[in-house]
């Protein structure tokens, strides 16, 4: 276990961890889930369509999901439908510009594998830098502006009319949402980095009533199924992806085992 392989991929996917972990936390909370599918699916399309159009792979891929993220929040309210079911449509289309990209890719199908399912060990040392960066700038974001998200993630309505612009808060936290997918997208691919997503703040609802512990816990989670997930696929020789995924998985079965709020519900309090 002390292979430097095995240490960079340890140390990048609890980076990884961690801050899908944090962005979770707003997409379980404000009951989004399908921002990380339609955002994941969009910068998937943009790698593949980068490649098929010899742009760079990273950079059409980062444009392709912020647009994705900057179209959600206008058309849901223009149209006045729930969010889910905008990111829905909006998901359906990118996963159709995708899968044409693959079916026309030749040549370069290592390349397309890559952004589906992730190549963690292709990660060079800048995209380390990117990682480990933009987990500093989510926690700095959430701190400074922990009070508005507090509001926002309790009622957008009503923290609007104390003042709080929800909506630059809102889009901010989409954009984060595509920054995180874009630049994890080799570390664990668009197929299965929304798990990553979504089961560590699920873990950290089973397990606290409060929001601040909800986000260590989060992010903990996150580190954990990382971390984990690496362990058990050296150890099984699986792929990474899908056996943190996996690890994950087991993680909040746990969690639900040792639920105070299953156990509050279940006795009726």
């Amino acid at each position: 276990m002390t292979d430097p392989v095995y240490i960079k991929t340890f140390g990048i996917m609890a980076l990884v961890g961690a801050e899908c972990g944090l962005v979770g936390v707003f997409i379980f909370l404000l009951n989004i889930p399908f921002v990380g599918v339609a955002i994941a699916h969009s910068a998937m399309a943009g790698g593949i369509w980068g490649i098929i159009l010899g742009f760079p792979s990273k950079l059409s891929a980062l444009i392709l999901s912020l647009a994705a993220s900057f179209t959600v929040g206008p058309v849901s309210d223009r149209s006045k439908m729930n969010a889910n079911i905008t990111l829905s449509i909006i998901f359906t289309a990118v996963m159709g510009i995708a899968f044409l990209g693959v079916g026309l890719m030749e040549g370069k199908q290592q390349l397309v594998t890559g952004f589906l399912w992730g190549n963690i060990f292709l990660m060079g040392t800048g995209d380390i830098i990117a990682v480990a960066g933009l987990l500093a700038a989510i926690i700095i974001i959430i701190a400074v502006f922990y009070r508005q998200y507090m509001a926002i993630l309790f009622n957008r309505e009503i923290a609007a009319s104390t003042g709080i612009n929800d909506r630059f808060f809102y889009y901010l936290l989409l954009v984060m949402i595509g920054a995180v997918i874009t630049v994890n997208l080799d570390a664990i691919g668009g197929l299965m980095l929304f798990s990553l997503i979504i089961t560590p703040p699920a873990i950290a609802y089973q397990l606290t009533f409060g929001l601040k512990k909800f986000f260590v816990i989060s992010a903990l989670a996150g580190i954990t199924g990382g971390a984990g997930g690496v362990a058990v696929s050296f150890a099984f020789n699986w792929p990474v992806s899908a056996s943190v995924v996996l690890f994950l998985s087991a993680l909040f079965l746990v969690a639900l085992g040792f639920s105070p709020k299953r156990r509050r519900y279940d006795s009726g309090e």
